[in-house]
């Protein structure tokens, strides 16, 4: 009876130990994460001699960034003066605010909530270049050149339709999506690259001043339904039309778009093809703007 009471003894010893080891080493997995995501530099942009802080992608930047917009989004902390409001409904905003420069540029907001999608299929049907391509009238091609999965960063092509009479313009811009699972929030920035940083040989225009950041808060859990989001985003696509018609196209570019991307969002729940998701978790004219029917077809990625 002793001999087995030891052998119990011995059994229950090891799983302890075992047991034990694991933990220490899940806590140093956590810990050697952590410090991977904030001093790890992507082999794929350091080839490219793309600096992660030149472009404001460090991880700990995007997310002061992305809680400073969410604040001044919810209440929490006052918008600044600069901001004005364009559109103010029950489950969507829409403010703007003029860039400093010689150029009348505005940066755009737009924020909102969606009950009816999960986080993961609101995002999905942005990244996903391949069912992007599908439902978005503005992709002539959208490509990823380069990527890096450590980061989850992507070097993006992307060849956008403009109304006419303008001609297509090529964006080249690094992308990174960052997911934090203990907050359920996921990050989604877009930095557009320097000609002399990303060459390419596209005969249409290029566009080299563009920014995008989505926050994107799940009321529950990525996979049921309900979020919170908020889009700030700018670009200029040189082009020589007036500012007032160009800066009307943007405005209404943006929810438009918002409203594809929802309506895309929700077919993806009923297509069975798309069960790798690229969340992960451990779990993109007419001069005058009288033309609806052209500005319509025109969005911000």
């Amino acid at each position: 009876m002793y001999r087995r009471f030891f052998k119990v003894f011995q059994y229950w010893k090891s799983y302890s130990n075992i047991r034990y080891s694991f933990y220490r080493w899940s806590q140093y997995a956590q810990w050697s994460r952590r410090i991977q995501n904030k001093y790890y530099a992507s082999p794929l942009l350091a080839l490219c001699g793309i600096s992660m802080k030149d472009y404001g992608l460090e991880e700990e930047a995007i997310k002061e960034e992305a809680l400073r917009t969410e604040m001044e989004d919810s209440g929490k902390q006052n918008q600044p003066k600069e901001w004005e409001t364009l559109v103010e409904e029950k489950d969507l905003r829409v403010y703007r605010r003029r860039l400093p420069g010689k150029y009348e540029v505005y940066e755009y907001r737009c924020s909102g909530t969606y009950y009816d999608i999960s986080p993961r299929n609101f995002v999905d049907a942005q990244c996903d270049v391949q069912y992007r391509s599908e439902w978005d009238t503005n992709v002539i091609s959208l490509d990823i050149l380069e990527s890096d999965e450590e980061t989850d960063t992507q070097v993006v092509r992307w060849i956008a339709k403009f109304p006419y009479p303008m001609y297509p313009r090529v964006y080249i811009y690094v992308r990174r999506k960052i997911v934090d699972d203990e907050a359920g929030k996921i990050i989604v920035c877009s930095r557009a690259l320097d000609e002399k940083v990303y060459p390419d040989d596209s005969k249409h225009i290029r566009v080299t001043w563009y920014r995008s950041s989505m926050l994107v808060h799940a009321h529950k859990s990525f996979d049921e339904h309900g979020l919170d989001y908020v889009l700030t985003y700018y670009d200029d696509p040189q082009a020589n039309i007036p500012s007032v018609a160009y800066n009307w196209v943007v405005n209404r570019g943006g929810p438009y778009f918002l409203k594809q991307v929802h309506e895309a969002a929700k077919k993806l729940e009923s297509k069975s093809k798309f069960n790798e998701h690229l969340i992960k978790v451990s779990s993109e004219n007419n001069s005058s703007p009288a033309d609806a029917s052209q500005i319509q077809n025109y969005q911000a990625a």
